[in-house]
């Protein structure tokens, strides 16, 4: 699972892709600024590392609850990040966390239309 997780976050680092977190700030902010675009596609890299990291420790067997704690660290990452955000943008308006959930649900589950 982690592993596909990285690999998810990871492909959409590539050339003429839009980073996946950028995806998920521009349901709020269609007309994302540069610095904030370049925001996005480190933390989309740095989510991606973490994932392989993770799928790294749970195949080479690190501890049988590589789950467990993979979990704790990606909550204390997405909350973390987002409270740090306000510091490095000061002046800017970011969704809230929940918000910013519901954002992340709609990337990660788009609705289909026919």
């Amino acid at each position: 699972m982690f592993s596909w997780l990285a690999v998810f976050f990871g492909r959409t680092l590539a050339t003429g892709r839009v980073p996946l977190i950028e995806q998920i700030a521009r349901i709020g902010d269609p007309d994302l600024k540069p610095a904030l675009q370049r925001y996005t596609r480190v933390l989309t890299a740095v989510w991606a590392a973490y994932f392989m990291i993770a799928a790294l420790a749970a195949l080479w067997g690190l501890g049988q609850h590589v789950g467990a704690w993979a979990g704790l660290g990606s909550l204390l990452l997405f909350v973390g990040e987002h409270r740090l955000r306000p510091h490095f943008f000061p002046g800017e308006s970011f969704p809230g966390l929940t918000q910013q959930v519901r954002d992340t649900w709609t990337i990660w589950h788009p609705t289909k239309t026919d």
